[in-house]
């Protein structure tokens, strides 16, 4: 098996072992580690190094939204409408936009609209609305107050899962000022200790938050398309184990993102 197809779940489990941890498969998704004399489980849904208010507010996109614009950050226009009426309002706005699930993951169920007949399709409650922008796409990585990654995501104008994608790493060199101080804010303000912070670059410059993710998969990281690899999985379990040892962990349960 290839680095490159090696999933969250499966890269934490590899690193578990170089770390003398001696993992065991539970399931096919969590797997064991002894901490101290206690048996802690890995498993892949929710980061231990977040609340469970501060990911229940980072999950639901539209309150996450809410709470940025209270803060003057730099988002995407958007709405959550409750009707079709509402809906078609933004659409004749702002001409193309997003359809994305509330709180939903990973890409799934999202929609380039550009027609009132596609959101008639839709159980529009469900959906936050933002406005459709063409750009360039920068996922900064933040663990414990400090960014440990930043990539370049590229894959034309598709919105699929399945969409191809190349991820460029960027060497620190290359890391925004401006972007980097925005991230750290943004965990600041949700109280988040891991995360992954995606800015869209229009075609002035400015930028736009497009997501606040609690659960990034990891497998770009420590195989990008190009540039410098990051060892997360190791950093964090690393950290993890130092909040289990602390007794501060979130849940008996340590989870991420597969």
């Amino acid at each position: 098996m290839s680095i490159q197809k090696l999933g969250t779940s499966e890269l934490l489990f590899r690193a578990a072992q170089q770390m003398g941890l001696v993992p065991a498969w539970v399931t096919p998704d969590v797997f064991a580690i002894t901490v101290g004399k206690r048996e802690q489980y890995i498993s892949f849904s929710r980061s231990p190094l977040n609340s469970d208010a501060s990911t229940a507010l980072a999950k639901n996109k539209y309150v996450t939204r809410r709470i940025l614009e209270r803060h003057n950050m730099q988002n995407i226009p958007f709405t959550l409408p409750n009707t079709q009426l509402e809906a078609e309002a933004f659409l004749n706005l702002h001409g193309t936009i997003i359809a994305k699930p509330v709180t939903g993951a990973g890409a799934r169920d999202i929609h380039i609209v550009t027609e009132s007949a596609q959101l008639r399709k839709l159980n529009i409650e469900q959906y936050i609305l933002e406005k459709y922008i063409l750009g360039k796409e920068l996922r900064f990585l933040l663990l414990n107050d400090k960014i440990v990654g930043v990539h370049q995501s590229e894959y034309g104008t598709s919105v699929a899962e399945d969409r191809p994608l190349q991820r460029i790493s960027y060497p620190e060199s290359e890391w925004d000022p401006a972007l980097l101080e925005s991230s750290l804010r943004i965990a600041a303000i949700l109280n988040l200790k891991f995360a992954a912070i995606d800015y869209l670059i229009d075609a002035s410059g400015q930028a736009h938050i497009l997501e606040v993710n609690t659960m990034p998969g990891l497998k770009w990281f420590h195989a990008p398309s190009s540039g410098p690899v990051v060892d997360i999985a190791r950093l964090f379990l690393e950290s993890a184990i130092r909040t289990m040892r602390s007794g501060h962990a979130h849940s008996e349960l340590v989870k991420i993102a597969s």
